[in-house]
């Protein structure tokens, strides 16, 4: 990657916060998990899509662990049994690679993100 566009991509994250950075993060998720389900022959773009994907939802349970998070219970407790469910597709998908599992994720994913676009205004 050249300077230029490294430059240009801290530049973004540093103007990039709360709910729009939380929202890419899902998006690049469902991204990653799409490109990962159409090549399913490449199991590197799997495993670092799985690997994205556990890394955005293990922040939402940390989120949703912190004793000081402002977030309603409820939001909190369905936030919780989502990441859960995740968690379970995440383990199967290495072992059991099931493309209609990815799709469960990105579309759930695409919906996180569009629920914090949404959410920010």
């Amino acid at each position: 990657m050249n300077a230029a566009v490294q430059v240009y991509e801290m530049t973004g994250r540093k103007l990039v916060q709360g709910r729009v950075a939380e929202a890419m993060a899902f998006s690049k998720a469902a991204r990653a998990l799409e490109d990962a389900r159409v090549n399913a022959e490449d199991r590197d773009k799997l495993r670092e899509a799985l690997r994205f994907n556990r890394l955005i939802w293990t922040a939402v349970q940390a989120e949703i662990s912190d004793t000081n998070s402002t977030l309603p219970r409820m939001l909190k407790a369905g936030l919780m049994s989502l990441s859960m469910f995740v968690d379970r597709i995440l383990d199967q998908a290495p072992v059991n690679f099931d493309p209609s599992q990815l799709q469960v994720l990105i579309d759930l994913n695409r919906e996180m993100a569009s629920g914090l676009m949404e959410s920010r205004n």
